[in-house]
């Protein structure tokens, strides 16, 4: 009996090291977990998921798969942590959401890593915390919409498009390239203008980092509202009426090692402040302004527990002991 059980033991802790390098989905219904392989193993578990149900993804590169459940999808992170050697979670190819909005449960995406694009037809409540994702956009113009969505610490690398009229989102902590967004709060956030498809109205920002590379004039429009925000272009704040926004006349005095140019191929950027600016511009709460001030700093590793190191010993001891070493990781 006692050496069946140290079996099991082991199998068990072997199975899961083994996730650190092999392609695998498990996914929790009602305390019940079935494990699926290979890279169709987001697929797999998507197919035999229910609304509510968990899925959660090893490192690796799995194909993409539309999403049609309120479920909760869990990767490793969205970066490589050089200290662990942790790689991402990475989701190759374009995938569309459309969860009708009767559905009570919501759909929630931690951890992953997408250099394709995430199409909406509809859904309700979404939330994205700690992803990497190239594009956020409509399936079908005017008859797609994404309500009361959240994005945290999360970084969008070419677009944010959000600009139909029943679209709402929060964006909180989080690095966006080229937002296009109706009804939206941006709080403690950076965003990147890189192109002439820049449009924010009836929308609030706070707290936030704001680089118009085109510097171009009047960017943000007198239908949005703008509190103790640091921006990089000229007349960027010329129809926001009240005098808490602050301009400055190089990018070196805000970032450290950001100095422009896409977020697409800067993925390894921090977008640190200065120490001088960390001190020079706050936010209404009194914190840096930008991502890593406010009540959640950005942080990138996912709030679910990592395995960054699994030994197990090849053979029990003489008294039955059996020697395991084990380092999970998890976000502070």
């Amino acid at each position: 009996m006692k050496k069946t059980l140290l079996c099991f033991v082991a199998f068990v802790i072997a199975t899961v090291c083994a996730a650190q390098t092999t392609l695998l989905a498990t996914l929790s219904h009602e305390g019940t977990v079935t494990v699926y392989y290979g890279a169709t193993a987001l697929s797999q578990a998507h197919t035999a998921a229910v609304h509510g149900d968990v899925i959660t993804l090893s490192s690796g590169n799995f194909i993409a798969t539309d999403i049609t459940k309120a479920v909760t999808i869990r990767g490793a992170g969205m970066c490589i942590d050089s200290t662990s050697v942790v790689e991402p979670t990475v989701i190759t190819g374009d995938f569309t959401i459309d969860i009708p909005d009767s559905i009570p449960q919501r759909l929630t995406v931690e951890g992953i890593y997408s250099n394709f694009s995430i199409k909406y037809k509809n859904v309700n409540k979404p939330l994205f915390l700690k992803c990497r994702i190239k594009t956020v956009t409509d399936y079908n113009g005017s008859n797609s919409t994404i309500k009361n969505a959240c994005f945290i610490q999360c970084r969008i690398a070419n677009c944010l498009d959000l600009h139909n009229k029943n679209c709402s989102a929060s964006c909180i902590n989080s690095v966006i390239e080229n937002p296009s967004c109706h009804c939206t709060d941006f709080v403690n956030c950076v965003l990147i203008r890189t192109n002439s498809y820049w449009t924010i109205s009836e929308s609030s920002l706070k707290n936030c980092c704001i680089y118009d590379i085109t510097n171009n004039t009047g960017n943000l429009i007198s239908t949005s509202t703008a509190f103790n925000c640091v921006g990089f272009g000229k007349d960027l704040f010329k129809n926001i009426t009240n005098s808490t926004n602050k301009i400055v006349s190089d990018v070196s005095a805000l970032f450290k090692t950001y100095k422009g140019g896409d977020i697409g191929a800067l993925d390894t950027e921090t977008f640190h402040l200065t120490e001088a600016a960390q001190t020079a511009y706050l936010g209404l709460d009194g914190t840096q302004v930008g991502i890593y001030g406010g009540s959640m700093p950005f942080d990138p590793i996912p709030t679910n527990p990592q395995i960054t190191k699994c030994k197990v010993a090849q053979k029990s001891t003489t008294d039955g002991k059996l020697s395991v070493d084990i380092e999970v990781k998890t976000a502070e």
